[in-house]
């Protein structure tokens, strides 16, 4: 059953309800507040991200160029070695060669003193066996 309401109770629920509305208008407020700082809280971490992201790749192109710049100074510097024990390897065959001609020389040379030393020794036999032999002067 319903009961006729009376204005006092009418009143007394009209500034119940406005003093909701206020508290819920506050509330509101405090909300857009709250949301307003977050994003604000949001925006400063997001620079700071994006700062700190700059500064990362920053120094990883630094990185990769100094890596870049020692790893072409190495590969430099091993292919200058490669041409030097190439070039150490050629000199080293030029002078095996070298060495298989001084050889080459050396017996041929042997054998030239040795048909001069055969040759003295026939020629002081010979000089020997003709005083010896034939005395006659």
């Amino acid at each position: 059953m319903s009961e006729p309401v009376t204005q006092s109770q009418f009143a007394e629920v009209l500034e119940t309800m406005k003093a909701m509305q206020s508290q819920l208008a506050e509330l509101t407020l405090e909300v857009k507040v709250g949301h307003a700082e977050i994003r604000e809280k949001f925006n400063t971490i997001d620079q700071k991200f994006q700062t700190l992201e700059a500064k990362f790749e920053e120094k990883l192109n630094t990185l990769e160029a100094k890596f870049d710049e020692k790893f072409n100074t190495i590969d430099e510097k091993f292919n200058t070695i490669e041409a030097k024990i190439e070039a150490v390897r050629l000199e080293v065959q030029t002078n095996r060669e070298q060495l298989v001609d001084l050889g080459k020389r050396q017996g041929s040379t042997e054998n030239r003193l040795w048909a001069l030393l055969v040759a003295l020794f026939l020629m002081v036999a010979g000089l020997l066996a003709k005083i010896t032999l034939f005395d006659q002067v």
